[in-house]
């Protein structure tokens, strides 16, 4: 049987792909050229793997290939990271898994090891690849979602699944694949189209888990969904948040019922999660701006220093204006 296994080298380096036959090593391809493009060699096939979009958070891939025969593929994953298979063309067979994902449905999977995953010989795959990583994810509203998806995929019996790929996931793939724009609005483009399909997957897939929901069994999944809109429009007005009364209304949902469920769903209370929020905004500001401690307060919406330096000093341990000295 053929092996096909993916090394990556460090970032300045060629990544080579290749074939294992007999127990021998064999160069697929490499991309002397190009990091964004390689070929297959002529010696297993033909066509091609491209990279779409390569961001701190998330890569997407493209993948069109026809062996000349029976391949039995694998990838090797050192960083914890979400990752969505979608065979466009063809038949990917997961055999020790006992999954086959053909172009109605998209493979997920957050463990370790892809192995043993048999493509047809003579046959034309087209597959997209989204790889994402959630712990470098913290500074997104979605991030704490895709956190807890990782952990539910990571259980031995939630490594592996599979999904209907769904109209408007169908729409974003075509799009990431005819991008109409070129750099640097293209790059843009795409991190906006790889938003997009993290945001239909965590509705469509993740909010209908019940392993999910059954950590909060008084609140529904339209519950779910109202509370992290809260936290997205909190995340995008922390200096200046709306009222409780009015971010009730943003979300439809009463204040007693946003007040319950954001503190039962974060850990914490809308007034505890705007503050935090706000504080690690002054602590940056310290680090990377020179900026006095009243400028910070008022930056991030305090009217009062003295409220401030308290609050400051209650998370951190420190004073402002000593972490500030220090950072000089």
């Amino acid at each position: 049987m053929h092996g096909l296994k993916t090394v990556r080298k460090n970032n300045n380096e060629i990544e080579e792909h290749w074939v294992i036959y007999n127990n021998r090593r064999y160069l697929m391809h490499s991309s002397p050229n190009s990091m964004n493009y390689c070929q297959i060699t002529k010696e297993f096939g033909s066509g091609y793997v491209q990279q779409l979009l390569v961001c701190p958070f998330a890569q997407i891939k493209d993948f069109e290939f026809t062996f000349c025969d029976s391949l039995c593929g694998g990838a090797n994953y050192t960083m914890p990271r979400l990752v969505l298979y979608f065979c466009l063309n063809g038949e990917l067979v997961l055999e020790e898994k006992g999954i086959t994902v053909d172009p109605s449905h998209f493979l997920a999977f957050g463990a370790t090891d892809l192995r043993r995953v048999l493509f047809q010989p003579n046959f034309r795959h087209r597959v997209i690849t989204v790889e994402i990583y959630p712990d470098k994810l913290r500074d997104f509203s979605s991030g704490a979602y895709l956190f807890a998806a990782l952990r539910s995929l990571q259980a031995p019996n939630k490594a592996f699944s599979t999904h209907k790929l769904s109209p408007a996931m169908k729409t974003i793939l075509y799009q990431l694949l005819h991008c109409p724009n070129h750099d640097p609005v293209r790059t843009l483009y795409m991190e906006g189209k790889l938003l997009e399909c993290m945001s239909v997957y965590l509705n469509e897939t993740i909010c209908q888990q019940e392993p999910m929901l059954s950590r909060w069994p008084n609140l529904s999944r339209q519950d779910i969904k109202s509370f992290y809109e809260a936290k997205q429009i909190l995340d995008q007005n922390f200096v200046s948040p709306p009222t409780l009364a009015g971010l009730s209304k943003l979300i439809c949902l009463n204040e007693f019922k946003l007040k319950q469920g954001f503190k039962q769903l974060f850990g914490q209370t809308v007034h505890t999660y705007v503050v935090n929020k706000r504080l690690e905004l002054a602590k940056q500001l310290f680090e990377e701006k020179n900026i006095t401690v009243g400028e910070a307060a008022s930056y991030i919406g305090y009217s009062n220093a003295s409220y401030f330096a308290l609050a400051f000093r209650k998370k951190f341990g420190i004073n402002p204006s000593e972490y500030r000295s220090h950072k000089e």
